[in-house]
């Protein structure tokens, strides 16, 4: 009777218990390996965390409370080194487990520079990088001045589409760019054209002693977005306010938040991962404050371009008008996106 009774035990066990049992040694069974890349945006560790321990369970591998500190530990550390390093750095978590083994995993960075990254593009995407035509808001300021008497200063002038196109109307043209192929790109277009260009290749703030102190007109397109700091801004309103002659202008793209918009860690830094690094209209007041320079323009980019650019000019790059409108960041319409890029003039008084 006992051992009939005992039986009639095992027998009434549930199906759900039985199922539970079944899939734990199944998940013992699952042998499983992979990797995972992310983009290194400190702020979002809690959120990795989440999803690489959920992928993790949905693998038959759930971690312990311990274990998850320990992930999360070594992914704050690696997430805050790579970000420090650079804006556009990621870190790829490598795992495998085996049969009735844990799961294992490894977690390296890869931080790639502005120098590294422009070199990239230019081995993978065809030409033109930036568009044909010079920006439009650039080239209505600088056709306002006599071209001979305005000395124009590009910096980070990429493949010299403003630059090139300055000094074919007439302008002496002073470049500064950081990235060593595109410095080389327009030297080799200036001398086959005999433009009257300079290039300087460094990064702007490593000082201005081979820079002149008369310029009309210093542009900066499509740069500022790759500004980490609003130091950087203030270094740049600093050099501006050094090198520009009485009467010039500074011009730059910019993407400013809208002022309802209170921008968070995750947005500032997934936008610097996407090249849409964006400031407040109060950080660019502080960033300009004090300085002998006077905003005179602020207008949308991409009203102002799709306005005034040559007939079939606009786009200028198949990315461009969601790029100017913040869809880049969050893959909103335009009407909806809390950033806009804007083309600002400062002038020097004099």
């Amino acid at each position: 009777v006992n051992t009939t009774g005992a039986g009639m035990d095992h027998s009434t066990a549930t199906g759900a218990v039985v199922r539970d049992g079944l899939t734990g040694r199944l998940n013992a069974k699952i042998v499983t390996e992979g990797s995972i890349t992310l983009p290194a945006v400190p702020a979002l560790l809690d959120d990795y965390t989440d999803r690489l321990t959920g992928i993790f369970a949905a693998l038959g591998r759930s971690f312990t409370a311990e274990e998850r500190a320990h992930l999360r530990s070594i992914l704050e550390n690696l997430l805050s080194e790579a970000y420090g390093r650079s804006q556009r750095s990621t870190i790829t978590v490598t795992y495998r487990s085996v049969v009735a083994g844990p799961l294992s995993y490894t977690v390296t960075t890869h931080c790639m520079t502005i120098e590294e990254a422009y070199h990239h593009w230019i081995a993978t995407r065809e030409p033109p990088l930036f568009g044909v035509e010079p920006d439009a808001r650039v080239w209505a300021l600088a056709g306002a001045a006599e071209p001979a008497g305005c000395r124009v200063l590009d910096i980070g002038a990429g493949t010299g589409r403003n630059a090139l196109a300055l000094a074919r109307r007439g302008h002496p043209v002073d470049v500064v760019e950081v990235t060593e192929k595109f410095a080389d790109m327009i030297r080799q277009a200036a001398a086959q054209e005999a433009l009257t260009v300079r290039v300087i290749q460094r990064d702007v703030f490593q000082g201005d002693d081979d820079l002149r102190h008369d310029y009309g007109l210093i542009i900066l397109s499509e740069v500022v977005p790759e500004f980490r700091t609003t130091d950087e801004l203030r270094r740049l309103f600093d050099l501006a306010a050094r090198c520009l002659a009485p009467g010039g202008r500074l011009v730059f793209n910019v993407f400013l938040a809208d002022d309802s918009y209170q921008p968070d860690d995750i947005a500032r830094q997934f936008a610097q991962q996407a090249y849409s690094g964006f400031i407040t209209r109060a950080e660019l007041q502080a960033a300009v404050a004090h300085l002998p320079l006077e905003l005179v323009a602020d207008d949308c980019v991409f009203d102002y371009e799709q306005a005034n650019l040559p007939e079939g000019a606009w786009p200028p790059t198949s990315w461009y008008a969601g790029w100017v409108t913040g869809h880049d960041v969050f893959g909103l319409p335009r009407d909806a996106s809390p950033i806009d890029m804007r083309w600002l003039v400062y002038r020097k008084p004099g």
